[in-house]
């Protein structure tokens, strides 16, 4: 394969008589669909000093639930933690029978083609050795230059989360709202219907209402926490939708920043709860009340807050968490009939 001729041949280049190095590829990952090599994929993305995609629209293995490919996620995580060291070579033909056109792909071409990502694009497998070659020398002689420093300032002044940036709260709330809905309806394998705060999603043959917010800035913020304050304690306004459902309300908050424990507590209201630090964010879970919170962190831009719910329904199967979620949802849904007669 071509991939592991190049690795080869740039790991055997010299400089000074040191070989500077370390090549990493895709096969290189555990064989396996499995979370461990996502993660060991994503870390890769976020650790490397410079990577190089060869992008041929295929946004690659989005899970079981995912909308978003293995490819996609590995560019983005790359691009939030250093937009410096990114680069794209376009080795795709769109307009071939065999163009890769599931709905993941498409979201990746249009991401990349967006952002006008690629510095190069090549046909053959000597043009894409001599591009790669070429990209990795301009790219240690540029990191050389600005330093690492530079490069890893911040994710948020360039592309799409830069979009985001430059909008007012309501709007960036708006904005992260709209993109957890398509996300959590946007499945291969169940359905969801959804309306402008809630959606409705099928879990474990359940149908659950997730009531959806957002806190468009640091969660220290005041102004921006309190555009969700405390959601549940309006639960029973939700009533008349939940009586032709399974369960729910599950609150679903996406975080512009990070969430910690503390703060999900906060706006539980209490902090007797089970609280669970994942790759997703937090999740809260109130046993008496059957309260459940979703923080779902690092939602700078579309992509970024697709990838966050990604992971928290791919958290759910890993934890064997589903039928917990489900019998919360349940419970919840008794509670708020029963608030909701009693008013």
């Amino acid at each position: 394969m071509i991939r592991r001729q190049i690795k080869k041949k740039v790991e055997a280049e010299r400089l000074l008589g040191e070989t500077p190095y370390e090549v990493w590829i895709n096969e290189d990952a555990v064989a396996d669909a499995s979370q461990d090599s996502w993660e060991a994929c994503m870390s890769q993305a976020r650790d490397c000093d410079i990577l190089v995609a060869l992008f041929n629209g295929n946004a690659g293995w989005t899970g079981k639930d995912g909308t978003v490919g293995i490819c996609h996620a590995e560019y983005q995580t790359a691009w939030e933690q250093a937009p410096g060291k990114t680069f794209a070579i376009n080795i795709g033909e769109p307009s071939a029978p065999t163009a890769p056109s599931s709905a993941a792909d498409r979201l990746f071409q249009a991401y990349m083609e967006r952002a006008n990502r690629f510095i190069a694009s090549a046909k053959d497998g000597p043009a894409l050795e001599a591009q790669i070659c070429r990209t990795i020398a301009k790219a240690t002689v540029m990191l050389v230059q600005r330093g690492t420093k530079d490069t890893r300032r911040g994710s948020g002044y360039l592309g799409p989360s830069l979009e985001w940036n430059r909008l007012g709260y309501a709007e960036r709330s708006n904005q992260m709202i709209a993109a957890a809905r398509l996300s959590l309806a946007m499945s291969k394998s169940r359905k969801a219907e959804t309306s402008d705060r809630i959606c409705v999603r099928t879990i474990s043959d359940k149908q659950i209402l997730f009531a959806l917010g957002a806190v468009p800035d640091s969660m220290s913020v005041p102004a921006a926490r309190e555009m969700v304050g405390q959601p549940h304690l309006d639960d029973h306004l939700l009533a008349n939708r939940l009586a032709a459902i399974d369960g729910g309300p599950v609150h679903l908050v996406a975080c512009h920043k990070a969430a910690t424990a503390a703060q999900s507590q906060r706006m539980l209201g209490f902090p007797n709860a089970t609280v669970v630090a994942a790759p997703f964010g937090i999740y809260v879970f109130d046993p008496v009340q059957a309260i459940q919170l979703v923080l779902v962190s690092g939602c700078g831009d579309e992509i970024a807050t697709r990838h966050g719910i990604q992971k928290f329904l791919e958290w759910l199967d890993q934890s064997d968490q589903r039928e917990l979620l489900v019998r919360g949802a349940q419970k919840r849904k008794a509670i708020v009939a029963a608030l909701a007669s009693g008013i």
